[in-house]
């Protein structure tokens, strides 16, 4: 059954149903302020173009203006998306759970009647739901995001032609060049002649826009701390690991391009059809949708996280490649150092992983699948009897139970399951949805860390208390947690 009982963005920002402000709006798209870019697009009636807010050609009259909610919308309006500004590489805006989930079952190509079955709700429902949030019916929406996300893989990779019909979602060629013909007036190869730069082999380099801050270096000093060697390697200035969905292996590198708002992704696969996958990957694992100018007016009414946000501005919540592989490295890291937890987890990928197909020169090994590990006994690796016990019980319990995490719902829900398996406590669960399932709620409130960050004058906190006050950080206790920590470097 899917929740329906809270389906608005946390900002309540995103329904359709709601007015753009068109005063707020003009004074956005005037200013250029990339904090706006995704939220709201401008289109132009004398041109019959549409724009993202930091778009560089030059403002037009207010009056020839139109505002819109979405790409998709101002697409299905009969607007053109500009060849400067490429709308389609906008952040997305963050919806609701709930939401989230119905958008992503239309783009997976599900019926209305398949989309009411699943969520147990009826097709007359799921219409009222795309109209609020999207303007637009089912169908249309899902036809107009295929175009969006063709439109971004022509003029953002390399990817063959073919290959971008079936990534973007279209069962047939035909259709495809047919459907990008009629809706912006060139061929699928007329629109790709604008790339400015072609990579060569099987890599795939992709732009991936964020609202601004975004503290870079930050992340990158987060991750590297907890590298696996032969899985990752992070550098100066670069993140790299291995990857693999299914049976579909190879190798991400992502850099940030701090003028265009935006991270550069270099993709190599032995199977292309996985693209979208590993993009969307990619922006949870660094959090690339969050609207930090709304999280830190929120969490900056506490004194000790508002001093925090101003010496740290564009602080986002790191995120994982795969959830399992994050819930091995929780489990390893419950009491110890993250240093011990890295090394620990290092020697599973070492003994366990699959080796990396694609060629790197720094990277060997896939972290280990729940498959890879079913018949694992971990020894020999410096782990505990009990630790090695909690893992065997964790494999198991996980290849029964992976839908309890991709169809994630509640952290009660999370919390009420998982605690019932011997060595599992609140503050596992609260980290692996915290990080490993990017809840921004999740708290782990029994955190050394977190209980020494709000201890003061030798008085520590206990859990009840700490619980008492994170009250006025819903719904984004787990920024609020990243801040605790760094305020603990001071």
């Amino acid at each position: 059954m899917l929740c329906l009982d809270n389906v608005s963005s946390p900002d309540n920002s995103l329904s359709c149903e709601s007015e753009l402000n068109p005063d707020v709006c003009q004074r956005a798209r005037l200013s250029k302020d990339a904090r706006f870019d995704g939220k709201f697009y401008t289109a132009v009636l004398t041109t019959g173009i549409f724009c993202r807010p930091i778009c560089p050609a030059r403002a037009p009259k207010e009056e020839n203006v139109r505002y819109f909610h979405t790409a998709a919308q101002a697409q299905n309006a009969g607007y053109m998306p500009c060849k400067r500004c490429l709308p389609e590489l906008a952040p997305a805006q963050k919806l609701a759970p709930a939401i989230q989930k119905l958008a992503d079952a239309i783009e997976e190509g599900l019926s209305l009647s398949e989309l009411a079955t699943r969520f147990t709700i009826s097709e007359r429902q799921a219409r009222r739901l795309f109209s609020q949030h999207f303007g637009l019916p089912p169908s249309k929406y899902a036809q107009h995001q295929k175009l969006l996300k063709a439109r971004q893989l022509l003029t953002g990779t390399n990817l063959p032609i073919a290959d971008v019909c079936f990534a973007a979602g279209f069962t047939s060629i035909r259709r495809f060049n047919e459907a990008v013909k009629a809706t912006y007036q060139e061929t699928p190869q007329q629109v790709r002649n604008r790339l400015s730069k072609k990579l060569q082999g099987n890599e795939i380099s992709v732009l991936l826009s964020y609202r601004p801050p975004f503290d870079w270096l930050a992340m990158l000093e987060f991750f590297r701390l907890r590298q696996l060697p032969g899985v990752e390697v992070v550098g100066e200035h670069t993140y790299q690991r291995s990857v693999l969905l299914g049976e579909v292996a190879g190798w991400i590198s992502v850099t940030d391009v701090a003028d265009k708002h935006a991270l550069k992704l270099n993709v190599a696969l032995d199977d292309l059809s996985v693209l979208d996958q590993v993009i969307a990957k990619v922006r949870k694992l660094f959090d690339l949708d969050a609207d930090m100018d709304v999280i830190h007016q929120h969490l900056a009414c506490d004194q000790l996280l508002a001093k925090q946000i101003e010496q740290n501005l564009g602080i986002r919540l790191p995120g994982c490649w795969d959830i399992f592989e994050f819930s091995i490295r929780a489990i390893l890291g419950q009491q110890i150092s993250v240093k011990a937890a890295t090394t620990y987890a290092g020697r599973i990928a070492e003994k366990y992983g699959q080796p990396l197909s694609i060629n790197h020169p720094e990277l060997n090994k896939c972290f280990p699948s729940v498959n890879d590990l079913k018949t694992a006994d971990f020894g020999q690796l410096g782990l505990t009897q009990s630790r090695i016990d909690t893992l065997i019980r964790w494999v198991k319990f996980y290849q029964q139970n992976q839908a309890l995490f991709t169809d994630y719902q509640s952290l009660d829900e999370l919390t009420k399951t998982l605690v019932e398996l011997k060595g599992i406590g609140p503050w596992t669960v609260n980290y692996l949805a915290m990080r490993g399932l990017s809840d921004p709620n999740a708290f782990p409130a029994s955190d050394l860390g977190v209980i020494k960050a709000l201890t003061v004058e030798d008085n520590k906190p206990n859990v009840k208390q700490i619980m008492a006050r994170a009250e006025q950080w819903q719904p984004w206790r787990a920024y609020a947690t990243l801040y605790l920590w760094l305020s603990l470097k001071a």
